[in-house]
């Protein structure tokens, strides 16, 4: 085979991947095995609007392409997996909590307008489930829910082999599950979702608040940071050196996200749970206190050989389940 129909044989196998989300994007080259060639992480500034962040996913785009020297018209298609109810029968963003202005935003027309290729627009956590079920830990898995822990919390649903996305596509939304009908408010306009307790941003508003609560009562605090600047790691390190405010929340959050977890098990019956995202990085300290709750929370009968597990892939599922849905979609 000549160098030229090598080339061809591999440009035919590309695919971009796109993975919005509420703080950073992510893009990738995506081989049909699963394995990337290019992949690039730019900051979201979800604060400076929408009309920003769709340029910056263009030029993301543009960016893989050039530096792996491809023209537009080598490349199968873009994936992309985006936050909050999607239609994407049309390729439309019906709301993204996270992401100000974004409402029924038609994704699709705006990137294939612009590339002339062919474009998927998918919810994100279905993209990262496509993922871990195309390449990933739950390979030959027909029956799998996929949570996605970052900025917000979705969930991916792969049913009888199949991303199940309900009557109006729109499936899956397990963040905006109510866990406390007295709880916080969540960026969706209700009241005591999971998202408002266990989600990246959902922990740092809890504790924020709680800090000026305490503030207000005139209780002698010691020196706190603006926790919106603090990592989420940094947040569990505090917990676990016994800052006390921290921890209660952390806790609590753990809790609220085993009790989700039980609820959609309860209902669906799959034979994995497949927790991505930022909040994963937690590992077993993660994992352990959210199985006890999940197993304590469950109905007997669904437990029986229930997975738990982290996803393989790593912040890869997104971007790779995306570019996925170019060749195998349902």
């Amino acid at each position: 085979m000549s160098n030229l129909e090598n080339n061809l044989k591999i440009i035919d196998k590309l695919a971009i991947g796109v993975d919005l989300g509420g703080s950073k994007i992510g893009i990738a080259l995506v081989k049909k095995n699963g394995e990337i060639e290019k992949y690039v992480k730019i900051p979201t500034n979800a604060e400076q609007g929408k009309e920003l962040i769709i340029n910056r996913i263009k030029q993301g785009i543009y960016q893989v392409i050039e530096e792996k020297d491809l023209q537009i018209n080598n490349i199968l298609g873009i994936g992309i997996g985006a936050p909050g109810p999607v239609d994407y029968k049309k390729g439309i963003i019906h709301c993204a909590p996270n992401l100000p202005e974004w409402t029924d935003v038609p994704l699709s027309n705006i990137i294939k307008d612009e590339f002339k290729i062919p474009v998927i627009v998918e919810n994100d956590a279905n993209a990262a489930a496509w993922g871990e079920k195309s390449f990933g830990i739950a390979k030959g898995i027909d029956d799998m829910i996929c949570i996605s822990l970052g900025t917000g919390i979705g969930a991916g649903l792969i049913l009888n082999g199949k991303i199940y996305h309900g009557k109006n596509n729109l499936a899956g939304e397990i963040g905006h599950i109510v866990v406390n009908k007295e709880g916080p408010l969540c960026n969706c306009g209700n009241y005591g979702c999971l998202e408002a307790y266990s989600s990246a941003s959902g922990i740092k508003n809890r504790i924020n608040n709680k800090i000026k609560e305490l503030e207000t009562e005139s209780q002698v605090l010691p020196p706190l940071l603006n926790f919106d600047d603090i990592s989420l790691a940094q947040i569990f390190e505090m917990a676990r050196q016994g800052n006390q405010i921290v921890q209660d929340i952390v806790d609590e959050a753990i809790e609220y996200l085993g009790i989700g977890i039980a609820s959609v098990v309860n209902i669906l019956n799959p034979e994995m749970v497949v927790l991505v995202g930022g909040i994963t990085n937690e590992g077993e300290k993660l994992l352990n206190p959210l199985k006890e709750t999940v197993f304590q929370r469950g109905m007997s009968s669904h437990l029986q050989d229930l997975k738990i597990v982290f996803g393989s892939l790593g912040e890869y599922a997104g971007v790779i389940g995306a570019a996925a849905l170019l060749w195998n979609y349902n």
